[in-house]
């Protein structure tokens, strides 16, 4: 048997493989993280993971293709505490706030990583793979938002005049530009005082439930 079909049928192979990818995209963040994208090569990488140059080929084909991918399950990894609070069984008031708190916390736990962000959203129209998974999660990102605002509307705790897909895309936008004057300055940004603001601009909003005459 050849070693492609020892892989195959070695059922151990799959938990390695999947180890050692995990391992090449941590490394690449970390890496990522204290010499930014620039400075940021395969040996870099390989030494923080402690896996062989040729382990990069082979399991995602090139370093470009690797740091696409650790950026996109660093931004999944930002991103999912706030759609997971949009899913909740919660009421749609309560999850908007949840919502806004979980962004507010993964931005504090992400700063180190917050230049690196912004790099790869300039970098994401010359990577196929890196814009087509950034579009689908923010995309996802501002689908919830717009369907949790359209329901307050419907329940009257938001006016009319609140246009649900612009007002999402605002709230992420919002958030792109609290990155980047964090990046740019993190003294200058405190995310636990702007997503109070974000809270008291929704309560301000609100025009309470509806009455029953």
């Amino acid at each position: 048997m050849n070693d492609e079909g020892k892989r195959r049928t070695d059922p151990g192979t799959d938990g390695r493989s999947a180890s050692t990818r995990a391992r090449l995209l941590d490394a690449t963040l970390l890496v990522l993280a204290e010499r930014g994208r620039q400075g940021t090569s395969s040996r870099a990488i390989a030494a923080a993971s402690g896996v062989n140059l040729a382990g990069i080929t082979y399991h995602f084909g090139s370093k470009e293709e690797l740091v696409s991918q650790a950026l996109l399950e660093a931004a999944r990894g930002w991103v999912e505490p706030a759609l997971q609070a949009l899913r909740s069984e919660a009421d749609p008031a309560s999850r908007m706030i949840r919502a806004v708190q979980a962004l507010q916390e993964a931005f504090v736990g992400a700063r180190d990583l917050l230049p690196v962000y912004l790099e790869a959203l300039v970098d994401a129209s010359r990577s196929d793979r890196l814009r087509g998974g950034i579009d689908e999660l923010f995309g996802e990102l501002r689908g919830f938002l717009a369907r949790e605002i359209r329901t307050l509307q419907e329940t009257g705790f938001l006016p009319a005049w609140i246009d649900p897909e612009p007002m999402a895309m605002l709230i992420v936008a919002t958030g792109d530009g609290l990155a980047l004057h964090s990046a740019l300055d993190p003294e200058a940004v405190s995310p636990q005082a702007v997503a109070s603001q974000a809270l008291q601009l929704l309560l301000a909003a609100s025009t309470g439930p509806r009455s029953s005459s």
